[in-house]
């Protein structure tokens, strides 16, 4: 972690060098050999880095060149920001020049003065890796660390694992993968050279490989069994020795004699003439793999490869097309039943009485365990040595420590901290910062991965040397996720239905979040570091209620506030506390008032800061009516501080969740924003955004302007937003006409993602299908556009001809070659007919509500080529009936019915919708049944049921496996069905 503090502080130097030299002028040679100094640095540090867990000296050494990082990143940029402050707000008079000329000569000096002791200082402690023998006793400590962790990572063939729970079922389909095209095997399916069990520590890949290598159909069927742990230390002829000793253990004598040639000869002999199993057990890299594959051949009936890894790209790299299981994590049931086995050992039975009462304290200390099968393992290694109750409500009470979670590690329950440990050291620098920024999040957080890819890049976490070819910034910072979820050291989620624009533009994780142990493993790793300290203060009790705390060698802050405590912080008031801040976050949950006032007079003294989020600060409005006076004075209380514009290094500003209802002209101060998130409730936005030269990401309020109008009736809203000249725009959400201008779309030439709502409320009946228009002509050149039209109810057209403009209006949408999504809202007279292959082709989503639509209008629907989704709402079907085609929906994944109150009868052909997922019906109350046609798409998984009559609930139900409803065989292949609600 400590080079990439390094590295991250020469980088930011080198940019400041390159992007603001004329606010380094008189200093840039000095910043010159600074960054040089922290460069030669580096180099001493790759190798010390990965091994201050091991030695304590070397720890202190890390610790030491990390501060010296942070403390010249500091250095440099108050310089910069000093002059760049003065020269912002220009000279007025003589003395007032004398008086900023001779301030900035004092800075100059004085920054020299620090640059000169800094260099001194890095020198120093360059020399002292050889002086005070740091380097010697990592050599010294290369050959014992290595033993220990061997020792520690050793696995044996034979230690077979009595208390197995959960993964039965696991055992005998990798047993039945592993023998399928052997001569036992007679079916005739898809067999595997390579079967791979992969997923984070602790999760018991080891356990079940042991039970699948111990199987009796693997001793009966395989002429030789070999079972060697590669672990992260190995040798190759080591690694070739002990296959060969499980294999011919006869010439054991010749076998430690032979060089390596030798060994590959023998070994890819017997494994060519012989079916046999090999076990690679807890192999972390591909290097290993690249040594010894010329000893096994390349058949697919022959011997078989077992190969366990936290890194599934390592199963990957021995064979793509091999088997690539990732066992799940335990229930709760089961997670009480393995700690019931270990813990116990017939202690205690189902009589005693106390039994009950330790059953729910045991249940209640596994949901901690988060199903991690070594998490258990550990609890109950603890409890087995406790006599009473009491006891175990103890260990209840200090639940964290007794799994060696926090600062613990030294007892023998650390045991399972260190483990998971192991994938955090084995980390290349560069995913070290990535792993640990995560700790910012709460316990059981989905992380919205479009917001932590920004956050990484306003951090310089991601930087523009880390692109390859055509990626974006977003592309290597999704690349850096993937490799973590590679790893199996967090959890990612693909797009689905509803991230179709995600899925447009090439994501592949909707979000991420971390296991429960693998958020506190990045909670202290990052505390350790002085990376981010990231605390609740409604739990931890850090924060008191005067702000006494001591944050000066933090240089992230995340603070989580409940709706009660929010009114008690009081941010550390202290310029030395905070001018060191890069990072502060104010995540408020369900608080309903205004920015506390000591809080907002804070805001000057974050000079340095990077990224700056307030989330979750919502003024409570009564429902009566508001007078126009009294909204002014509320307006008034709720406005963010004018200091917010002297925060000049910021990229990153979220509002996210918060109501500021007046933003100040001073925003348009921060020209190094990338991404402004002000995805609130309305808000008047100063015309300002357009000086913001280096925004990439911009989120408009959603329909803030209809909003204030309609509810308020008040137009609180600036003259039209300026979006001409943010040339480097890529994501821009909530474009709404005409608070802003459709023309200057086609001005943002990198726009990639654009997300538009249009109101009719906006126009009149003539200047609304120009503007739809104009809008979709001028995002021509935009990869991925989303549309939402609501049509305004106060507008529900009695004249045949308004019903048809704006069903025109509608259609001019579907010329467009890059319209993902489409949603509309409102009382269209039907939904528009075009020749959907040449109209409709790049359609992903489609949602249509209220408006009445005619049977034949799934014809025009069924045929878009491209649709994923469909969800029709509150429509009126003209006739009562609809139908699906045969070939119709080709790839549809997910459709939803709901509130279709007079749809009677829904017909489904054979061949229809034959990629069809996800089925949902709620509230269709006069449909009589599921179509018969449900029983020919296979590939149905889910069919959700909510809100219907018990007649039509009755006929796809089967009461204790008996008495089947009338339609129960067209839906008993759907592994999942869920009912709820039934209407009475």
């Amino acid at each position: 972690m400590a080079v990439a503090a390094v590295s991250f502080a020469a980088e930011t130097i080198g940019n400041l060098l390159i992007e603001e030299t004329k606010f380094l002028q008189g200093v840039s040679d000095q910043v010159e050999q600074l960054q040089l100094e922290l460069k030669r640095m580096q180099s001493f540090l790759k190798d010390a880095d990965a091994r201050q867990h091991e030695e304590e000296r070397v720890k202190v050494w890390i610790s030491q060149a990390r501060d010296l990082a942070y403390e010249a990143d500091d250095l440099i940029e108050r310089y910069a920001f000093k002059v760049a402050s003065r020269r912002r707000k220009g000279i007025r008079g003589i003395t007032k020049s004398c008086v900023g000329i001779l301030n900035e000569c004092y800075a100059r000096h004085t920054t020299k003065t620090g640059i000169q002791t800094l260099k001194t200082k890095i020198s120093d402690l360059t020399k002292s890796f050889q002086e005070y023998g740091i380097a010697a006793v990592m050599e010294r400590q290369d050959g014992a660390s290595s033993s220990s962790h061997q020792q520690l990572r050793r696995t044996y063939s034979h230690v077979v694992e009595d208390d197995f729970v959960g993964l039965e079922d696991d055992v005998e389909m990798l047993v039945k993968h592993l023998l399928r095209g052997s001569d036992h095997d007679h079916e005739i399916d898809q067999h595997f050279r390579v079967v791979s069990i992969c997923g984070m520590g602790g999760l018991g890949k080891t356990t079940l490989a042991r039970k699948v290598y111990n199987h009796p159909e693997m001793r009966r069927c395989f002429d030789g069994l070999a079972w060697v742990c590669v672990s992260q230390k190995w040798q190759k002829e080591d690694i070739l020795q002990r296959i060969l000793l499980s294999l011919i253990p006869e010439k054991r004598k010749e076998i430690l004699e032979w060089r390596d040639e030798e060994l590959v000869r023998q070994l890819f002999q017997i494994l060519q003439n012989k079916k046999c199993l090999v076990v690679l057990d807890d192999i972390w890299a591909t290097e290993p793999w690249e040594c010894i594959k010329q000893a096994f051949p390349i058949r697919n009936d022959g011997s078989k490869i077992l190969v366990t890894s936290r890194n599934k790209d390592v199963a990957l790299h021995i064979d793509p097309s091999g088997l690539h299981h990732q066992p799940r994590f335990l229930s709760e049931d089961e997670s009480w039943q393995l700690l019931q086995r270990k813990a116990l050992r017939g202690r205690f039975h189902g009589e005693h009485e106390d039994f009950k009462k330790l059953e729910n304290l045991g249940k209640e200390m596994v949901k901690a365990c988060g199903g991690l099968p070594l998490a258990v393992i550990v609890l109950s290694g603890t409890l087995a040595t406790k006599k009473d109750l009491n006891e175990w409500a103890t260990v209840k009470r200090n639940i964290k420590a007794h799994l060696g979670r926090g600062n613990n590690l030294i007892k023998e329950e650390g045991n399972l901290h260190k483990i998971l440990a192991l994938s955090y050291n084995d980390l290349p620098y560069k995913l070290k910062p990535c792993f640990l920024y995560l700790s910012r999040y709460e316990e059981d957080s989905d992380i919205d991965t479009e917001t932590l890819y920004q956050l990484w890049i306003a951090e310089g976490i991601i930087s523009t040397k880390d692109q390859t070819g055509e990626e974006s910034m977003m592309d290597v910072a999704e690349r850096c996720l993937g490799e973590l979820v590679t790893r199996c050291m967090v959890q990612g989620k693909a797009p689905d239905d509803d991230d179709v624009m995600l899925s447009s533009v090439g994501r592949s994780f909707a979000s991420c979040r971390l296991h429960d142990l693998m958020r506190d493993l990045s909670l202290l790793k990052a505390k350790e570091e002085n990376f981010l300290l990231s605390m609740n203060f409604y739990h931890d009790g850090i924060l008191d209620e005067h702000g006494n705390n001591d944050h000066s060698r933090v240089y992230r802050l995340a603070v989580h506030f409940s709706k009660e405590d929010v009114r008690k912080y009081v941010p550390p008031a202290e310029k030395r506390n905070t001018r060191h801040l890069r990072s502060l976050a104010l995540l408020v949950s369900g608080y309903e008032g205004r920015l506390p006032k000591k809080m907002k007079s804070q805001f000057n003294r974050f000079k340095m800061l990077r990224v700056l989020a307030i989330e979750g600060i919502r003024p409570t409005f009564s429902e009566a009516p508001i007078h126009k006076s009294v909204f002014i004075l509320v307006a008034d209380h709720l406005r963010l501080p004018k200091a917010i514009g002297e925060l000049i290094h910021l990229r990153y500003l979220s509002l996210r969740g918060s109501v500021f209802l007046c933003l100040p002209s001073s925003l348009g101060n921060l020209q190094n924003l990338q991404t402004l998130d002000l995805r609130a409730g309305v808000c008047r936005i100063p015309n300002v955004l357009w000086k913001m030269r280096q925004l990439r990401h911009l989120y408009l309020p959603a329909n803030y302007a209809d909003r204030m109008v309609g509810k308020f009736n008040l137009n609180l809203c600036c003259k039209k937003l300026r979006l001409k000249g943010l040339d480097k725009l890529e994501i821009l959400e909530n474009f709404c006409p005409p608070t802003c201008s459709s023309q200057d779309i086609s001005t943002l030439k990198n726009l990639r993602v654009l997300s538009a709502v249009v109101f009719t409320g906006n126009f009149d009946d003539e200047y609304f299908p120009v503007e739809i228009h104009r809008l979709m002509a001028n995002s021509d050149h935009v990869r991925c556009t989303s549309l939402i039209i609501v049509f305004n109810n106060d507008i529900t057209p009695a004249v045949a001809l308004t019903k048809k403009k704006l069903s025109d209006a509608v259609g001019q949408c579907f010329s467009s070659r890059n319209l993902q999504l489409l949603e509309v809202h409102g009382p269209l007279a039907n939904f528009p007919r075009y020749e959907a292959q040449y109209m409709y082709a790049s359609l992903l989503k489609l949602k249509l509500t209220t408006m009445e639509i005619e049977e034949d209008s799934m014809e025009t629907l069924e045929r878009l080529p491209n649709l994923r989704s469909l969800h029709l709402r509150d429509l009126n079907i003209l006739g009562k009936e609809m139908r699906c085609k045969a070939t119709g929906f080709g790839q549809l994944r997910f459709l939803r019915f709901e509130f279709l109150r007079n749809l009677e009868k829904w017909d489904v052909d054979e061949g229809a919708m034959p990629n069809l997922s996800v089925l949902t019906i709620v509230y269709c109350t006069k449909l009589e049944m599921v179509p018969n046609g449900l029983r020919y798409v296979k590939t149905l998984k889910e069919l959700n049921i909510a809100s219907m009559p018990k007649e039509f609930t009755d006929r796809i139900q089967a009461v204790n496996g008996e008495d089947k409803g009338q339609d129960f065989d067209k839906v008993s292949h759907i592994p999942t069905i869920s009912v709820r609600n039934i209407l009475s």
